[in-house]
């Protein structure tokens, strides 16, 4: 009876902390003016946030509304205690870790976008600023301030602030953008 070993492979698998620091075949190297673009649109988002939430808190009292363009924009004072839209009442804690685990995504996979536009460098930039500005707010309020209330009569959509505004149109304009150029690439490479 013959025995026969098992060879045993050199290479040693990586540990999470490895595997997340390694370099991939999709990083992208980001220039420095891409990365200050994005750091600058987040604090100018996350200032602009926390200036008109501050004014809200100080000069409407809250579940009132103020007209601003007749009924169909007005300026509201709601302590939203969810996720935007109301989803996810009183899940504060859940809501802080989402917000964490959301801006280390943006963050991580910003190296991994293979795109060197301004325009995707500030949507990220703007979808960072927005999540910060809600994460302050949840983790030292417990809610989030909202005052944007737009509508007819009865029938309104919910309040929203500028972080919640910034956050949206970053990813609605960062999804077309990426689109956009994987779609140019795309027929460059054919012709």
């Amino acid at each position: 009876m013959s025995r026969t070993r098992r060879a045993t492979s050199p290479v040693r698998s990586l540990s999470w902390t490895e595997e997340w620091s390694r370099p991939s075949q999709y990083d992208f190297p980001v220039s420095p003016r891409r990365l200050a673009l994005v750091a600058a649109v987040a604090v100018v988002v996350f200032i602009a946030d926390r200036l008109t939430k501050a004014w809200v808190t100080e000069n409407i009292p809250v579940n009132t509304a103020r007209p601003v363009i007749g009924d169909y924009v007005r300026i509201v004072h709601a302590q939203n205690t969810g996720a935007a839209f109301g989803l996810l009442p009183e899940r504060t804690t859940l809501l802080s870790v989402l917000s964490v685990v959301a801006v280390l995504a943006i963050v991580y996979y910003y190296r991994r976008i293979a795109s060197n536009s301004a325009l995707v460098s500030a949507t990220l930039g703007m979808q960072l600023g927005g999540a910060f500005g809600n994460l302050l707010d949840r983790v030292t309020q417990g809610y989030v301030v909202d005052f944007v209330d737009v509508g007819l009569g009865d029938i309104r959509f919910w309040a929203f602030n500028v972080a919640d505004s910034s956050i949206v149109v970053g990813i609605f304009v960062v999804t077309i953008a990426l689109w956009y150029e994987e779609r140019r690439a795309s027929t460059t490479k054919i012709a």
